[in-house]
Parts: structure tokens; sequence; C-alpha cells
């Protein structure tokens, strides 16, 4: 069975997150990430696993990740 989630943010830096995220896209055997963003100030990662544990330990990982993204930048500014 697969699974999917989407996952939508706002960042004031859309453009330079989404970049960041994007380098963890994958299209692996049960496992697809894909990241992108909208001139809306919105970051949007679709995941598809064929493992609901992986799915969610995936959205965890993001999620992380565009926290520090967002420390990052918005510190060096």
């Amino acid at each position: 069975m697969k699974h999917e989630a989407i996952l939508k943010t706002e960042s004031r830096d859309a453009k330079s997150i989404a970049q960041a995220l994007s380098r963890d896209n994958v299209d692996l055997n049960g496992l697809k990430v894909t990241t992108g963003y909208k001139e809306n100030k919105k970051i949007i990662t679709k995941v598809e696993s064929k493992n609901m544990k992986s799915l969610l330990s995936t959205l965890d990982d993001i999620i992380s990740c565009q926290i520090v993204a967002e420390d990052v930048i918005w510190q060096r500014r």
C-alpha cells in the first residue's frame, strides 16, 4: 500500500529554504520526496512511501531540517 503526505509551510524566504530542502529530493525504492516553493512564501513537500513509519520519519526529518535552515538564514541577516 502506498502512503502519501503533503507538507505545506510558510517562510519569509521560501525560495532559499526550498532550495536547501530540495537537496534531499529522492526517488528510491519505496520512498519519493519532492520539495518546491510557490511565490506566496509557501514551501510544499510531497512524500510518498510504501511504509507508514518511513513516511512519518521522513516528514519529521524535513521539519527538523527546515527549522535549522530558517535559523541559519535569519541569523546571517
